[in-house]
């Protein structure tokens, strides 16, 4: 037997994205609506080692990290760069405190417009449907590794680094120049090894240098000028292969590196959007994927889908907590709209 929901407005996701959405709809009256997530609230910052943290700021004066307008202090008073495991307490005290509707442990695999009733619909598991007048879609990226690149028996780096403890060799090469790429830098780089840093493009300091991801980028820039640490620039990687035990970096304009031990892939993320790719057009601008989304992140191809957070709206240097409750409010502004007319 089939379990059929419905409601004005579904978000798909209960991370960041999602709560910001769903406390500006409640906001602006919207009552009718459910976060689905396919695990816990906030479930991809449980994914992360206990030991990585916010490069967002949270303090009384500057609090980069809140969301839905609660304040961090009430979960994490003293904590500058809290953990991801204690961001997720802060989601979840979130959503308890706004008595948000959240249905848990349900994973959407499809998700398609129904013309005759105008709704969309989305199927879960085991017969479980859902249909809304409007969608969010705020699945997150953090989950879905860019594996794009030809490798061969490579690290490839993501939320789970159980690897890294075993990394004992002199020389470790690491492939991106993103937050996760520096955090792995600065985390294997000491006396007596060199890590190579291969990047698609100029490695530069933004300024000026007022938040943690700026700082880890100069702290590189540091260990480079101490010799631990070498920046490779302007290295497009095509394919990474073995070759009589060690590792070979192609680019895309048939440049060779040599490693002596497997690379570390730090490329980013793939947007998390298989459940609704026929709903949105996506394009590619050098080597990025961005979805093709109007002022208000509702997908051109189909109206009345919105995408929140960190997919498919702005650059990797903006995807920071702030953006989302600015986004949040613009999906909220729109969608409200039209669920009242």
């Amino acid at each position: 037997m089939s379990l059929l929901q419905h409601h004005q407005v579904i978000i798909v996701g209960a991370g960041p994205g999602g709560i910001s959405v769903a406390s500006a709809l409640q906001d602006r009256g919207v009552q009718d609506v459910l976060i689905i997530d396919e695990g816990e609230v906030g479930q991809s910052w449980l994914d992360y080692p206990k030991e990585t943290h916010l490069l967002s700021e949270s303090s009384l004066k500057n609090d980069d990290n809140v969301i839905a307008d609660v304040s961090t202090t009430e979960v994490f008073p003293h904590i500058g760069h809290p953990s991801h495991e204690v961001y997720q307490k802060y989601l979840a005290y979130v959503v308890s405190k706004r008595k948000l509707a959240v249905q848990t442990n349900t994973k959407i695999l499809r998700v398609y417009f129904d013309q005759s009733n105008k709704n969309f619909v989305l199927e879960g598991k085991e017969d479980t449907f859902f249909t809304c007048k409007m969608l969010v879609w705020a699945a997150g990226m953090y989950a879905t590794p860019n594996e794009q690149l030809e490798t061969e028996g490579c690290f490839i780096h993501y939320a789970h680094m159980p690897y890294m403890d075993s990394i004992t060799s002199d020389e470790v090469m690491v492939v991106g120049s993103a937050n996760g790429a520096s955090g792995v830098v600065l985390e294997l780089a000491k006396p007596g090894r060199l890590v190579t840093m291969v990047t698609s493009h100029p490695y530069e300091v933004p300024h000026p240098i007022d938040c943690l991801w700026k700082e880890q980028m100069q702290f590189i820039k540091d260990l480079q000028n101490q010799g631990l640490v070498k920046i490779v620039e302007n290295f497009r990687v095509k394919s990474i292969y073995g070759q009589e035990g060690h590792y070979i970096l192609e680019s895309e304009d048939g440049q060779k590196l040599h490693a002596k031990k497997k690379p570390i892939i730090c490329t980013g993320f793939l947007p998390n959007v298989e459940p609704i790719k026929d709903l949105v057009d996506q394009k590619c601008m050098d080597h990025d994927t961005y979805l093709e989304l109007d002022e208000f992140h509702q997908s051109t191809r189909q109206p009345g889908l919105f995408v929140a957070g960190v997919i498919g709206k702005f650059t990797h240097d903006e995807g920071m907590i702030s953006k989302f409750r600015e986004f949040g409010k613009v999906i909220a502004t729109k969608v409200s709209s039209q669920v009242n007319s």
